[in-house]
């Protein structure tokens, strides 16, 4: 079950662009879509050091995260529910990597990027951006999908896949 169930989830990974983070801050708890990337179960993504979700994981980098579509059935509802860290990449190797895999996944966000390089100033609709690169690390990761029975879960044990 458990390599079945990390390929079943590396595989829905790959199928969606967008996670809904679950952050808490001084100001309470906050929810925000970002797109990402993922190398393994390590997912990465992209924003501005002033959003909300950022400033709330820097006070608490404990997060929860969601993947999944929007159903008219819960008979058909399938996702990933985590809890995990998050914070920014700040190694050059990891940023180049994980840039690498994000511009393959999205490439019309070549135009922020350097080779390798987040860009920061470039004016965006009217503003500059300030954009960095942070990681999510999946601490407990659970695979749904109602088409197996309601609210089947199963674990996937992240130890040694990474």
């Amino acid at each position: 079950m458990a390599a079945d169930g990390a390929a079943t989830a590396l595989d829905y990974l790959d199928r969606h662009n967008t996670v809904s983070l679950a952050t808490v801050g001084r100001d309470g708890p906050w929810a925000a879509t970002v797109f990402y990337v993922h190398i393994r179960f390590a997912m990465y993504f992209l924003s501005e050091p002033q959003t909300l979700h950022v400033q709330n994981i820097l006070t608490n980098p404990t997060i929860a995260a969601t993947i999944n579509e929007d159903y008219k059935d819960w008979r058909q509802i399938k996702g990933i529910q985590m809890s995990a860290r998050c914070a920014e990449v700040t190694s050059k190797r990891e940023t180049a990597r994980a840039l690498a895999a994000y511009v393959e996944k999205y490439p019309f966000v070549a135009q922020f990027l350097s080779p390798g390089q987040l860009l920061t100033g470039m004016r965006v609709a009217g503003r500059a951006l300030n954009v960095h690169l942070y990681r999510i690390d999946p601490i407990r990761l659970l695979y749904l999908d109602n088409e197996r029975g309601f609210s089947n879960r199963q674990e996937i044990p992240l130890e040694g896949l990474r």
